[in-house]
């Protein structure tokens, strides 16, 4: 009597016409110009629409948006070979340059990482914070005793300070003028959805970003030739790591490189920490029974006269998961995006060769199922006992995989930098409330104008 064994059948795959497709659209722009007015808005109605899976039309291409953690976990664990970042983001080549970051292959892009990241390590992060303390001084010195600024422009100003300090050296900190924020702000500004389409197209902004690249590049070949034809000085920043670096052939790599990876790794670290930094000084202030706490953490952690360490930036567990509330509620990058270079399954459903992948960190991190009372802001979420960030593939406001940012540890030292001198320097409050997102480009969240910073000196004592 023999006994037949019957395997499990593969789960059935629904076809690429069975994800609900949003309704309305334009002849071939299809969903664009509601995207590009206000992208949450416009995903999140998609998906009061049609759940957490949904396909729309932008720009000539087929999108999927797909949300929630399982499927978070499939886009960031696929082979770039299948989903590819680079494929996506086309408007970043004009900025980066030719060859560099997302416009490599995908090994020659783990090369370049692999080196960026040398300079993001712990042994690096131990050195910084005195460093980063110093420029914010020397930033707020020149504010005088009290006033008011606008957040945004100032949060942008401290961490390009601060970036440039610690990655890229003294010289290029000196060289820094008063417009260098300007260019880095214009760049972003250039992060536009006719970028998809083209991002050669003859438009106003990317005239602008091509202009203010050419501008960054000259300031860092000036620094570039001084290092190289003058003195041997040791120094210990990245942009020197880039220098003396070889190519796969062992070869120098060339200026136009070093340019490049230097402008890839402080453009993204500038609008991305920028953003967060204002709305950290969102959350930080404007929550009533917060700011107490927070200054009797600084007087606790940082006693007068000490300086700023990391293992003291590592101990303000409050302001850490106030900053980390605030990636929550305003991630730095509204929607995150891959294209299909190999037919792909994605909730069970198949997704074509060439269609855009979208998920959005700031539409998930408002899931009632990642997040308890997902709308209200609640720095204690991430305390002991509840740790709602530690679930899989809940906050995602840095990315994950292997695509994760890898300045993530180098901006959560910089933003507490920047608000622990704030904080213990002057009495602060915020106008202008309630703040809401603006989106002045597809992918960045920044807060609202109105949006000042009045301060004034604290008594000593």
């Amino acid at each position: 009597m023999s006994t037949m064994i019957h395997s499990a059948s593969p789960p059935r795959l629904e076809p690429w016409s069975a994800i609900p497709a949003l309704p309305g659209g334009a002849p071939w722009i299809g969903h664009s110009v509601a995207f590009g007015k206000d992208p949450v808005a416009f995903l999140s109605e998609g998906r009061r629409h049609a759940g957490d899976l949904f396909r729309f039309r932008m720009m000539g291409q087929q999108v999927v948006f797909a949300c929630g953690p399982r499927a978070h976990e499939s886009v960031f664990k696929a082979e770039d070979s299948v989903l590819n970042a680079g494929d996506a983001y086309p408007f970043m080549k004009p900025i980066f340059g030719p060859g560099i970051g997302f416009d490599a292959e995908p090994e020659e892009m783990d090369r370049q990482m692999s080196l960026l990241a040398r300079h993001l390590t712990s042994t690096h992060l131990q050195r910084y914070p005195t460093i980063m303390e110093a420029e914010i001084e020397t930033c707020v010195q020149a504010w005088g005793d009290e006033g008011e600024i606008d957040l945004v422009p100032a949060m942008a100003e401290l961490v390009a300070a601060v970036s440039s300090r610690c990655l890229l050296g003294p010289e290029m900190r000196r060289n820094m003028g008063s417009d260098t924020v300007g260019l880095y702000r214009d760049m972003a500004k250039g992060l536009r959805l006719a970028g998809l389409l083209n991002p050669g197209l003859p438009l106003p902004a990317f005239r602008r970003r091509d202009r203010a690249r050419r501008r960054i590049a000259q300031e860092l070949q000036h620094v570039i030739d001084t290092r190289r034809n003058g003195p041997n000085v040791a120094h210990q920043d990245m942009l020197q790591a880039l220098l003396e670096s070889r190519t796969t052939l062992g070869q120098p790599v060339s200026d136009e490189t070093v340019i490049g990876m230097t402008i890839a790794t402080t453009f993204a670290g500038v609008h991305n920490s920028t953003g967060l930094a204002s709305w950290a000084g969102v959350v930080l202030l404007e929550q009533a029974d917060m700011l107490p706490q927070l200054l009797d953490e600084q007087h606790r952690i940082v006693p007068a006269g000490s300086p700023l360490t990391a293992e003291r930036l590592h101990g303000m567990e409050l302001m850490g998961r106030c900053i980390r509330e605030a990636e929550r509620l305003y991630p730095p990058t509204m929607v995150l995006m891959r294209k299909a270079r190999k037919p792909f399954v994605l909730e069970g459903h198949h997704v074509p060769v060439g269609t855009l992948v979208m998920i959005s960190p700031t539409v998930a991190h408002r899931m009632v199922s990642a997040f308890a009372d997902p709308e209200r802001c609640d720095p204690a979420r991430y305390a002991d006992g509840r740790q709602e960030h530690l679930r899989p593939y809940n906050l995602i406001g840095f990315g994950g995989g292997k695509h994760r940012c890898i300045g993530r540890a180098f901006a959560d030292q910089e933003i507490k930098a920047i608000w622990s001198v704030l904080l213990r320097r002057f009495d602060l409050r915020l106008l202008g409330a309630p703040h809401r997102p603006s989106y002045s480009t597809a992918l960045i969240s920044e807060p609202s104008a109105p949006c000042v910073l009045r301060y004034r000196t604290r008594q000593r004592g």
